[in-house]
C-alpha cells in the first residue's frame, strides 16, 4: 500500500505541493501575527480576489493550450497577453464596485491579475507537454512568494495592508517575466497550429468552468466580508492556512495529474481502473489528513497567535468538511474535463456555476450562525457540483479512448484544419514517455488553483 501511495502520480504531485503550502502557511501565519485582524482581513480578501481574477486572466487560452498540448508561439502569446490585460482591468473595475478598495489596492489587483494570468499561461503550456515538474513549480510560485513578503513586512514593522499587496504583486511581476522569458527562448520556431481565434469558442467554455472552480474555491473570502465581517475574514484566513491548506495540495495534484493521466488512457477499462486507484488512494489520503490536522491545527493556532485566534470544534469541522467536498469535486472535474464532448463542458460550465449561485444563497442564509454557518452554506454547493460532475463523467469512463477531449469546433475549412493539427499534437503528447518519478520529487509545489490554499 505505501508502494501504491507513493506510485500515484496525484498522491506525488500533491506531496510535492504541499512543500508550497507550508510555505504558503508560514507565511500567513506571521501576517496573521503581525498586523492587525482588520488589516489581515484585507490582506486575505485581496489574495482572494486575485486568486480568482489572475486564474480567469488567460479567457481559457491557457487551458486550450494545456488540453490540447499547443504551444505558445508568438500569435497564441499576443493573445493571452491582450486577455490578460482586459481581465484584469475588469477585475479592478469590479473590485472598486463590489468592495470600494483604496485606489492603491486596485492598481495592485490590476497588475496582479495581468501577472498571474501570464504564469498560469506558462505553467498550462508545461503541463501539456506533460513537464508536470516544471509546471508544479510555475503553478505554486505565487505560494513560495508569500514567505518573504511576510518576513519583509514583519521586519519593516509595516501595520497595513498596503506592504503586503504591493509586495505580492512585485513578486507576481517577477515571476511572470522569469516564466515567459523562459517560454520565448524555447518557442523562437515551432511548427504550425491553430490560430487563437480557431479554438475561441473551446476556450470560452473552458474558461467559464475554470473561472467559476477558482470563485468557488474563494468564495469563502469574498463572502465572509459582507456577510459577517472583515474580523471573521481574518479568522478563516488562519483557519485555512491550518485546516484547508492540505485538502488544497490533494485538489492540486488532481487536477495537475489526472487530466493527462486519463488523456493517455486507450480504453474505458483502462480509464475505470486509473479512476478507482486515484479515488481510493486520495480516500487514504483524506482520511489521515484529516485526523492530523485535527490533533495539531487548535494548539499550533493558539500557540503562535498568541490566543488572537482559537479554532473551536465546530469551525475545525467545517473547515475539514468544505475541504474534502473540494478535493472530491476537483476530481469529478477532471474527469469531465479529460474525455468530454465540447457540448458536455458547456453543460458543466451552467452546472458549475448554478452550484455557486446556490452557494452563495445559502451562504447569506446561513449567515444568521456566523462563520460555521457561511462555510456549510458554501459547502452545499461543492456536493451539489461534485454529484452531477461524477454523474456526467460516468458514461465517458465506460468509452474506448477517443479524440472526445480534443473535439473539433463546430463548422469546416480552417476550423476543421485547425483540429487535426491540434489531434496531431496530443497524438505525439501520448506517445511521449511519461514523466520520470524524479520530475516530481525536488522540493517544489501545484490548484486551481494558487495564492490560497
Amino acid at each position: 500500500m505505501l508502494r501504491a501511495l507513493y506510485r500515484s502520480a496525484s498522491l506525488r504531485a500533491a506531496a510535492a505541493l504541499g512543500l508550497s503550502g507550508v510555505a504558503f502557511a508560514l507565511g500567513n501565519l506571521i501576517l496573521a501575527r503581525v498586523l492587525p485582524s482588520q488589516e489581515y482581513g484585507l490582506v486575505s480578501l485581496f489574495i482572494g480576489v486575485v486568486a480568482v481574477s489572475g486564474v480567469m486572466a488567460p479567457l481559457g487560452l491557457d487551458v486550450v493550450v494545456g488540453r490540447r498540448g499547443l504551444r505558445l508561439d508568438p500569435r497564441w502569446r499576443r493573445a493571452t497577453l491582450a486577455a490578460c490585460t482586459a481581465t484584469g482591468l475588469a477585475a479592478a473595475a469590479l473590485a472598486a464596485v463590489a468592495y470600494r478598495l483604496e485606489v492603491f489596492l486596485l492598481v495592485c489587483v490590476l497588475i496582479t491579475t495581468i501577472a498571474a494570468g501570464l504564469t498560469w499561461s506558462g505553467t498550462a503550456y508545461f503541463q501539456g507537454q506533460r513537464r508536470l515538474g516544471l509546471a508544479a513549480w510555475t503553478s505554486q510560485l505565487s505560494n513560495w512568494q508569500l514567505v518573504p513578503v511576510a518576513v519583509i513586512t514583519a521586519l519593516l514593522g509595516h501595520v497595513t495592508a498596503a506592504a503586503p499587496c504591493v509586495l505580492i504583486t512585485g513578486a507576481g511581476v517577477i515571476a511572470a517575466s522569469a516564466v515567459w522569458l523562459h517560454l520565448v527562448r524555447r518557442e523562437a520556431a515551432v511548427a504550425p497550429q491553430p490560430d487563437p481565434g480557431e479554438l475561441l469558442s473551446e476556450a470560452l467554455s473552458l474558461v467559464l468552468i475554470q473561472t467559476s472552480s477558482a470563485a468557488f474555491l474563494q468564495l469563502e473570502r469574498l463572502l465572509i466580508a459582507p456577510t459577517v465581517g472583515v474580523h471573521e475574514l481574518a479568522v478563516f484566513g488562519v483557519l485555512a492556512t491550518l485546516v484547508g491548506s492540505p485538502f488544497r495540495m490533494l485538489q492540486g495534484g488532481v487536477q495537475l495529474t489526472l487530466i493527462p493521466g486519463l488523456r493517455a488512457t486507450g480504453s474505458g477499462r483502462e480509464r475505470l481502473r486509473l479512476v478507482r486507484h486515484e479515488a481510493l488512494l486520495l480516500t487514504i489520503a483524506m482520511a489521515g489528513g484529516s485526523l492530523v490536522i485535527w490533533l495539531l491545527a487548535p494548539p499550533i493556532a493558539h500557540w503562535f497567535l498568541s490566543g488572537r485566534y482559537d479554532l473551536s470544534a465546530a469551525l475545525m469541522t467545517a473547515a475539514i468538511v468544505s475541504g474534502v467536498l473540494k478535493v472530491v469535486s476537483a476530481f469529478t472535474l477532471a474527469i469531465v474535463v479529460a474525455v468530454a464532448q465540447e457540448g458536455d463542458l458547456r453543460v458543466l460550465s451552467v452546472i458549475s456555476w448554478a452550484s455557486s449561485g446556490l452557494s452563495i444563497i445559502a451562504a447569506f442564509a446561513a449567515a444568521q450562525w456566523g462563520l460555521v454557518g457561511v462555510l456549510y452554506g458554501i459547502s452545499s454547493g461543492w456536493l451539489i457540483r461534485s454529484v452531477l460532475a461524477a454523474w456526467m463523467a460516468m458514461p465517458h469512463l465506460r468509452q474506448g479512448a477517443s479524440t472526445a477531449a480534443v473535439s473539433a469546433p463546430a463548422g469546416g475549412g480552417r476550423h476543421s484544419g485547425g483540429a487535426k493539427l491540434a489531434s496531431d499534437a496530443l497524438t505525439k503528447t501520448r506517445r511521449r514517455p511519461p514523466c520520470a518519478p524524479d520530475a516530481l520529487t525536488p522540493p517544489h509545489v501545484a490548484d486551481q488553483p494558487s495564492t490560497d490554499p
